[in-house]
């Protein structure tokens, strides 16, 4: 048997192959794929993937939901972080992570796996910082119980799984638009082994166009843009703008519980001139509603691919908010510069141009975005993309690649 595991920033997922190349999901507690979250309780009780959100659901909150903690990996400034009073490291929640989807799967993963990382981390700017961040995925996987890892891009690992589709050779572009990060390779495949021309990856991707939601509709019904009277200031000043960047990602909501922070808002709500507002973003704070907030915002974004508008409604604080396909495509459009700007680079660099490409296998669930796809086939033409399985696509692959790997 021969594993691969997607590990990734919004979503994880496990796949094997066996001897005759046959590639199959690993359920995971019933699921095709789980949430790379974590949910520490009070008691010490400790839960993953989707059992912790059903936990988090079940005690109302009462806990600490972590979430993409893969974001951190390359990270400096960020190493450990304290949770009812225990010093955790960042390598020591992603080994709890991956032993609890250990534990989540149907059978035995053994020891030796190929995993996929991206071609670029979130936050890496150096060597140094993609050596930090292979160097805390090694110790974590170590703790896990895994002793022989391969590392794949995950671009290439989709590649595999798209290849073994295929009778003929092709020179292909994946595209794979994940949470975090946007990755692409320029790959020939067929029925030998494959030949990556080029790779490239940025970190801006899904997380990125939900955090631009969030700044465009959110955050205004919350209070940001209003103004408060204060005695410190004599007169009035505006709601401190850092308190909404926080809103952006799942795992800085909770930084805004800080007593200090809990005392400036108490301050900012008592001499708002919109206080309502601000009571809807105290009670978002304290009631843990990030992960409600997010898929909110998530579930929007999808009902989007298909509709030209809908509503971002959150019912725990009343939020129900108009959002329109043609505003997000305008608020995520710098984004998707970015984003193209990666891609013509990969183009240039494996010294191919759009119209050599055969096919263009767009995979992650940021794929599915209307505006997204519309890039690619204004760049390479509509009849060359293709697509499906978004979510577990590359985990498969990985699973294939491991099988070339270790066999």
């Amino acid at each position: 048997m021969y594993v691969g595991i997607d590990f990734g920033t919004t979503n994880s997922a496990v796949a094997v192959a066996d001897d005759a190349g046959r590639v199959e999901l690993v359920p995971l507690a019933g699921a095709k794929y789980w949430r790379t979250v974590l949910f520490f309780e009070p008691g010490g009780t400790l839960s993953a993937g989707a059992p912790a959100i059903s936990r988090y659901l079940e005690t109302g909150g009462e806990g600490r939901l972590v979430q993409s903690i893969k974001s951190h990996l390359a990270s400096s400034t960020f190493s450990r972080t304290s949770i009812f009073g225990k010093r955790f490291a960042l390598d020591d929640m992603i080994a709890a992570y991956l032993r609890l989807l250990r534990a989540g799967a149907d059978r035995d993963l053994g020891s030796r796996c190929v995993i996929g990382r991206p071609v670029k981390y979130w936050g890496a700017e150096t060597e140094e910082d993609d050596a930090r961040a292979i160097g805390r995925m090694n110790d974590a996987m170590a703790k896990a119980g895994f002793t022989d890892v391969v590392y794949e891009y995950e671009p290439v690992g989709a590649a595999a799984s798209y290849a073994a589709r295929l009778d003929h050779e092709e020179l292909i572009i994946v595209a794979d638009y994940g949470g975090g990060t946007s990755d692409f390779s320029a790959i020939r495949v067929g029925q030998g082994a494959a030949k990556v021309l080029a790779t490239g990856g940025i970190g801006v991707s899904g997380d990125a166009f939900d955090a631009r939601v969030i700044d465009a509709v959110v955050a205004p019904a919350l209070g940001r843009g209003t103004r408060y009277t204060t005695d410190e200031m004599g007169g009035e000043a505006p709601v401190p703008s850092w308190l909404y960047s926080h809103l952006r990602r799942w795992h800085l909501l909770s930084f805004l519980k800080e007593e200090s922070t809990q005392r400036l808002l108490k301050r900012v709500q008592g001499g708002s001139v919109d206080p309502k507002k601000i009571e809807k973003l105290i009670q978002l704070i304290d009631e843990d509603l990030g992960l409600p907030l997010h898929q909110a915002v998530e579930g929007a974004k999808v009902r989007m691919s298909s509709a030209q508008a809908d509503r971002l409604a959150l019912q725990a604080i009343e939020l129900d908010l108009p959002i329109a396909r043609a505003d997000f495509e305008t608020w995520i459009g710098e984004d998707l510069d970015v984003i193209d700007g990666v891609l013509e680079d990969v183009l240039a660099r494996a010294g191919v141009t759009s119209d050599q490409i055969d096919r263009v296998f767009a995979t992650g669930g940021s794929s599915l975005v209307p505006a997204v796809r519309g890039r690619l086939a204004q760049r390479f033409g509509a009849d060359k993309l293709v697509g499906g399985e978004e979510l577990t696509s590359v985990a498969q692959g990985l699973a294939a690649r491991a099988r070339q790997v270790f066999s």
